[in-house]
């Protein structure tokens, strides 16, 4: 087989393709790849993160292509499908989005960011300066939390959350399958797992299916709830959102997952609207799983599924790009 690596050179992937061309050394590993590379028509795999989609059609012998990264949403799946490529995923970063979507759960209840930013401009808040109750900060623990999505990270999540005490339920598309370890129960609607937490968990991959899926009517229906979505903006209406958190609808939100991006530099807005400036969001720039540990284990998982592959021709976690996760 001839495999090109479209992952940056001088990194630890120049170590990685190194081991894999020790052990496979029947193969042909080119490394170090680019868009206008010539050898692309040629390539029976790719080891690629996010490419242009004209590599995609002029990949004619592709067979097979891995990514160290969930997400697939943004790959060509009509045509991928229609030439039989299998696409290989790692779901190496799942606790680190978990610890994420804690992380700003904890920082909203606790008032982290105004208290942070408030001492900074020397002034203070709580029982040093008699400040009342109103002044105080609130715990999760205990709290009744609902997680939709029981992949890997809502296993990660529902985990966390019971060293807080936590009740947890669930939503899924299969509501079949046995209730996950950590998981309270599984409600068989969106809705009735929404309307038994205080906070709710968006843990949803992209497709066709969760597009939307938090409709105006839905949000406008989530009173005195707090929001947390580490999934994808796509899932929740960008403007139902912000309604609902401007008009206090939503007691609050964290969101990790946005609507805009930058398409060039470091500059933009995430939203259309403007959500960024609200009091009662948490912000971050979608990093949920760019930890440097979730690195390292997403090219040591990719290896492994290389690996697989070339010994069996079955690589240990295929996407499903019909469904698009």
């Amino acid at each position: 087989m001839k495999i090109g690596s479209f992952m940056p050179l001088n990194s630890v992937w120049s170590s990685a393709i190194k081991q894999l061309r020790d052990e496979f050394p029947q193969h042909a590993w080119l490394e170090g790849l680019k868009p206008e590379s010539s050898e692309i028509g040629s390539l029976d795999a790719m080891i690629a993160g996010r490419i242009p989609l004209e590599v995609f059609e002029r990949a004619h012998s592709l067979k097979t292509l891995f990514q160290p990264f969930t997400g697939v949403n943004h790959l060509p799946a009509s045509l991928l499908l229609e030439r039989n490529v299998e696409v290989y995923n790692v779901h190496s970063n799942a606790f680190d989005v978990a610890e994420r979507a804690l992380a700003m759960t904890l920082a909203f209840y606790g008032r982290l960011i105004e208290y942070h930013n408030d001492l900074r401009s020397e002034i203070w808040h709580g029982f040093w300066v008699n400040r009342g109750a109103e002044d105080n900060w609130d715990s999760i623990y205990g709290k009744t939390c609902a997680i939709l999505g029981t992949g890997a990270i809502g296993v990660a999540l529902a985990k966390l959350l019971k060293a807080f005490d936590c009740t947890v339920y669930g939503w899924r598309k299969s509501s079949t399958a046995a209730v996950p370890e950590h998981f309270d129960a599984i409600f068989p609607t969106m809705r009735e797992a929404i309307d038994a937490a205080e906070i709710v968990f968006i843990a949803l991959p992209a497709t066709a299916e969760t597009e939307g899926l938090f409709s105006k009517e839905i949000l406008a229906g989530m009173k005195g709830k707090f929001l947390v979505n580490v999934g994808r903006g796509s899932i929740v209406n960008e403007e139902g959102l912000y309604e609902a958190l401007k008009n206090g609808i939503l007691k609050g939100a964290a969101i990790d997952t946005w609507y805009t991006y930058p398409k060039t530099g470091v500059i933009g807005a995430p939203s259309r609207y403007p959500i960024h400036t609200l009091s009662n969001v948490i912000l971050s720039p979608h990093v949920g799983g760019s930890t440097n540990q979730a690195t390292r284990r997403a090219v040591d998982d990719t290896l492994k599924n290389i690996r697989a592959f070339l010994r069996t021709g079955k690589g240990i976690w295929r996407a499903n790009l019909s469904r698009m996760y």
